[in-house]
């Protein structure tokens, strides 16, 4: 009775001393598509290249803006927007360009979302942000909801600021420079231009805190594509400003494909030419 004793004991306590195996969890990966001036020079249709991409390919959908010719200016052309890129989902993300913004009401009927929100999704938040209002400056309740997003985050890998004008490419001696040769509206003071604003002084200090808590930022304007098609700028503080926009009937119109990979809370992104994901 000792010895079976003395084995059963032996045996429970080789198999307590054994190291557990833990089986990783799966990677979790997903693509998101940042796509923006789509439209054409009038109602009611956009690129016929952009028209044929397969949007359900991919988990979300981030819209820089200019759309349609004019978006918003009545129900069939918001409904074909939207028969494209289901506008209602929470999974469509609409920075509103000039284009775009007859009738903000129109909008939010169609999205159920202010010009201007926020958004968490798998580790990830987002700001999206309403550059027409108040010609590039980010004033009063927008201001309000960027300072407490930004103030309050914490629990995130990544914040995404997602906006149809460059407005960071003025107020910086490198950057202004390259308004002309970047943004499809120059530096002036129309409404569709990249108007004189406070982002240096205003925003960007927020966005180097958070940054310094360990949070990814980037900002991703999307009022390109006459000029260039790409732009992407590193900030000494490793903020990170992208842009991606098309020019109807080019053969060399690019977006930014995203994909994240959320177990790991890494984002990887390329600029890739748009005739390709009529296949992909």
């Amino acid at each position: 009775m000792v010895r079976l004793l003395l084995i059963l004991f032996g045996s429970i306590l080789i198999f307590s001393c054994r190291k557990v195996e833990l089986i990783p969890p799966p990677k979790i990966v997903e693509r998101y598509l940042h796509i923006s001036h789509t439209r054409v020079d009038n109602n009611i249709s956009i690129d016929s290249v952009a028209e044929s991409i397969r949007y359900q390919n991919f988990d979300m959908l981030w819209l820089g803006g200019d759309m349609a010719f004019q978006t918003s200016e009545d129900d069939e052309t918001m409904s074909y927007i939207d028969s494209i890129f289901t506008l209602s989902s929470e999974n469509t993300l609409w920075a509103l360009g000039n284009h775009d913004y007859s009738d903000l009401l129109r909008v939010q009927d169609f999205t159920n979302r202010m010009p201007y929100y926020s958004y968490f999704k798998n580790g990830i938040t987002y700001l999206v942000l309403d550059t027409q209002d108040s010609l590039s400056n980010i004033v009063g309740e927008q201001k309000l909801l960027f300072d407490t997003v930004l103030d309050s985050i914490n629990e995130s890998s990544h914040l995404i600021l997602l906006h149809h004008k460059l407005i960071w490419l003025y107020g910086d001696s490198s950057l202004e420079q390259q308004i002309n040769s970047v943004s499809n509206g120059g530096l002036g003071s129309c409404f569709h231009c990249i108007n004189p604003n406070r982002f240096w002084e205003d925003l960007y200090p927020k966005l180097v805190e958070v940054q310094e808590k360990g949070i990814n930022v980037i900002c991703i304007g999307g009022d390109i594509g006459v000029l260039t098609k790409e732009f992407e700028y590193l900030t000494q503080d490793s903020i990170q400003f992208l842009a991606s926009g098309i020019k109807t009937g080019e053969e060399n119109n690019k977006v930014l494909v995203f994909t994240h990979n959320i177990t790991e809370g890494k984002l990887f992104w390329e600029f890739e030419l748009l005739e390709n994901l009529i296949t992909n």
